[in-house]
């Protein structure tokens, strides 16, 4: 302590050391951990918890990319902290319920459309990283290609790519998030001759809007949620579609849409209604009533949070949506067409696989210009695609709906303290908990990866408690002098017992091939057993106990400091006596 030159309210000096001129440094300067030092434990010079500078690394600029950025900085100390999103492609940045493919702190009330379409959605995210100066912390056109974690240091070393010239450079971070979601390559199907295609070929993910479609005869392989939005689009223009279907596949009303009842002066809505567009008046009212477009999009999720039950097998809600859906399913395809209907309509309870929404797509199954073929691809030829019963059939352009490559495990290497890749790993399938920390490689999170919320509800708020989630563990890594902190593989082993034990009895166990079973028929089911809020609910504060800590110090407390709190190096008064209050009222200490 030093003397002070405090003004004593008598107005002589005051004698006592005061706060007013600071003691033990400034609060706002913040250096990086140092690696554990030699000898014997000393006291650090520093007060209660001070936060040490975190650098912060982050594959994929997108959803999970932006969110990040805009909860460390709110619920972080400014200026201790660093971040980069790296992201591989040239632009940061789908369909969704529109009200609801927003962050639930950040509404949107101009939408065009209850379902949003891609673009208008990306337009959203680009206007969230305007609003919230996002943008500083990209990295475009920077591919992660292995983090590599090492122990003496506390850090993560990693190797970036240009995506142009190829060239690599190294960088490092003390926590790694994976923002990059599941669905995030598109691939190619595969199968035999696909580039012997003569004419122009693409997929779905990667349009080419160069491409020439008008009165042209175009192949499209695939019945997922993607093909439900193109075919439509496609029969209106071109001479022929051909639609090549391997699966079945439920094409449902949407969920949530009793919210729009609210805007139709309390009619029930049409049941058979899937896209609605909304009129200049709904967005005006939206626009200038805030707590009305919060009941509406809180409508949504109660739905769909309510309808969880539909999930279980043999449920009375199960049996409704298949006979509603069935029904109208066939009202949509009209009269006739049986073998069609015979076809698409699954045996397996709807939600065994995602339910794709979609207007018009069975509509257009049924018109003069398309062609349902329900007969497996042999191979692909210069001419066209040649299917099983050995007929060839010719088209100018073929396009390939065949959806995103699933990455349960990282497109990058992930390299852990012994030297043991994560692919190797999960060599038996993801291990995971939570859906976000993998046991044997800590400080690295996972923003909703396999295990979490993926065919239940809407993904946004997963991605935003998942961040959460991910930030609080930052803020205890960098106030508790902590080195490295991973999940135990006992508590993981728990929660996929639960898991497997919960699906036993739910309709993703049935007979349907999809991507939370890792694009198998029979497989462990990678989905959380519960709705949207149960998992929000599990993952709200981290649970210590799951968790091995390794601290940078020979002693776990510290952090303790020598004595002081953060209010008597920054100089607040106020910060002293927090606990004194009027009523029995929250209270804390920085």
């Amino acid at each position: 302590m030093h003397q002070a030159n405090g003004v004593h309210p008598s107005g002589g000096q005051s004698q006592m050391p005061s706060i007013d001129n600071g003691v033990n440094g400034i609060a706002k300067t913040y250096d990086y951990p140092e690696a554990t030092p030699e000898g014997a434990y000393k006291v650090l010079q520093q007060y209660h918890s001070k936060p040490r500078r975190l650098r912060v690394a982050c594959a994929g600029a997108g959803a999970s990319g932006l969110c990040l950025a805009y909860k460390m900085e709110k619920m972080l100390e400014a200026g201790s902290w660093e971040l980069t999103l790296f992201d591989k492609n040239k632009q940061f940045g789908g369909t969704m319920q529109s009200h609801n493919y927003t962050f639930t702190f950040d509404p949107k009330p101009d939408w065009s459309h209850y379902f949003a379409y891609g673009g208008e959605i990306q337009r959203y995210f680009e206007d969230f990283a305007e609003r919230h100066g996002s943008k500083k912390y990209m990295k475009l056109n920077s591919k992660i290609v292995e983090t590599k974690w090492n122990e003496e240091q506390g850090i993560w070393e990693l190797t970036i790519e240009d995506q142009d010239t190829k060239d690599t450079w190294t960088d490092w971070c003390h926590v790694f998030v994976n923002g990059t979601g599941i669905l995030n390559n598109w691939k190619w199907p595969e199968i035999e001759g696909l580039h012997d295609f003569a004419g122009p070929k693409m997929h779905s993910a990667s349009w080419d809007q160069k491409t020439e479609l008008d009165n042209k005869t175009i192949g499209v392989i695939g019945t997922g949620s993607t093909s439900v939005q193109i075919v439509p689009q496609l029969q209106k223009i071109a001479k022929q579609v051909q639609v090549y279907m391997r699966s079945p596949t439920w094409i449902s009303p949407p969920f949530g849409a009793g919210a729009l009842t609210l805007l139709q002066g309390g009619q029930d809505v049409d049941p058979g209604q899937r896209q609605y567009e909304f009129t200049k008046a709904d967005k005006q009212r939206f626009k200038d009533d805030p707590e009305f477009h919060l009941k509406f999009r809180k409508g949504i999720e109660a739905e769909i949070n309510g309808l969880f039950g539909m999930y279980q097998q043999n449920s009375e809600l199960s049996h409704t949506f298949r006979k509603v859906i069935t029904e109208e399913m066939n009202r949509r395809m009209g009269p006739g067409h049986q073998e069609l209907k015979d076809f698409i309509i699954p045996t397996w309870s709807p939600g065994c696989r995602r339910i794709s929404p979609g207007d018009g797509y069975l509509e257009s199954l049924v018109q003069d210009n398309v062609q349902p073929i329900m007969q497996g691809i042999k191979k692909i030829v210069p001419e066209g695609i040649v299917t099983a019963d050995g007929e060839l059939h010719k088209m100018d352009v073929l396009v390939c709906a065949t959806g995103f490559q699933v990455a349960f495990r990282p497109a990058f290497r992930v390299i852990n303290g012994s030297g043991k890749l994560l692919t190797d790993d999960w060599k038996d399938g993801p291990n995971l908990y939570l859906g976000v920390s993998a046991p044997r490689f800590p400080n690295f999170y996972t923003i909703v990866g396999p295990g979490a919320t993926w065919s239940n509800g809407t993904l946004l708020p997963s991605i935003e408690t998942t961040v959460e989630y991910s930030v609080k563990m930052m803020k205890k890594i960098q106030t508790e002098a902590i080195k490295a902190i991973e999940v135990q593989q006992e508590a993981l082993d728990e929660v996929y017992a639960h898991l497997d034990e919960y699906h036993k009895t739910t309709v993703w166990q049935e007979e349907c091939r999809s991507w939370f079973k890792d694009g198998k028929i029979k497989n462990r089911i990678y989905l959380w057993p519960g709705s949207t809020i149960h998992f929000l609910k599990t993952i709200k504060e981290p649970r210590m106990e799951d968790y091995n800590i390794r601290y940078r110090y020979k002693n776990r407390f510290a952090f303790l400091g020598n004595g002081d709190v953060k209010a008597t190096a920054s100089r607040d008064v106020a910060g002293l006596s927090t606990y004194m209050r009027s009523s029995d009222t929250d209270w804390s200490v920085d």
